[in-house]
């Protein structure tokens, strides 16, 4: 909780201190850096927070176990064969 509160003033502080056309290398430079940084950091921690994955539908293709051509049988005929 204490981060996300750390992390949208961060976000909003250094949108209203970016000013691209400004001679000082605050607002045009370290500004925009920052906010990118922000918003990178936002992304990442709701990805990781809310578990967003990408072919989740896809998690029973690895080791299921019943899609392979060699899972199973019923161990030979009982006739005796010969």
């Amino acid at each position: 909780m204490k981060s996300s509160i750390i992390n949208l003033a961060g976000l909003v502080g250094s949108w209203y201190m970016i000013d691209l056309t400004s001679e000082k290398l605050l607002n045009s430079v370290f500004a925009p850096l920052v906010f990118t940084g922000f918003l990178i950091y936002s992304v990442l921690w709701f990805v990781v927070k809310f578990g967003v994955t990408q072919g989740s539908s896809a998690g029973g293709y690895f080791g299921s176990g019943d899609s392979g051509g060699f899972g199973g049988g019923d161990g030979g005929g009982g006739d005796g064969g010969c």
